[in-house]
């Protein structure tokens, strides 16, 4: 079962948000994560986790439930926008 059209639109605008904002809360982010190795993996998983628990709502909101193929999908649309963060920490 594909990821529905309208649920894999949401998820990404909410990423597609998240990362507009990483540049607006970059002071923040240097002084909260002073002592980590790489940043940007720090922020990706922040906005993944984010964008998780809206891909889960969706369905929740649909009372539907992701399936193992869902998931996996979900992971290939977060995939995406992983060199977009790692844009802001070169």
């Amino acid at each position: 079962m594909a990821i529905p059209v309208e649920v894999e639109e949401f998820v990404e605008k909410h990423i597609k948000l998240m990362i507009s904002q990483t540049e607006t809360y970059m002071p923040f982010i240097k002084v909260a994560f002073p002592y980590s190795k790489n940043i940007a993996d720090v922020v990706y998983n922040l906005i993944i986790g984010s964008a998780l628990s809206v891909f889960v709502n969706q369905y929740a909101s649909r009372m539907q439930n992701p399936t193992v193929e869902d998931f996996t999908e979900f992971g290939g649309i977060a995939l995406k926008y992983r060199d977009q963060v790692d844009q802001f920490f070169k």
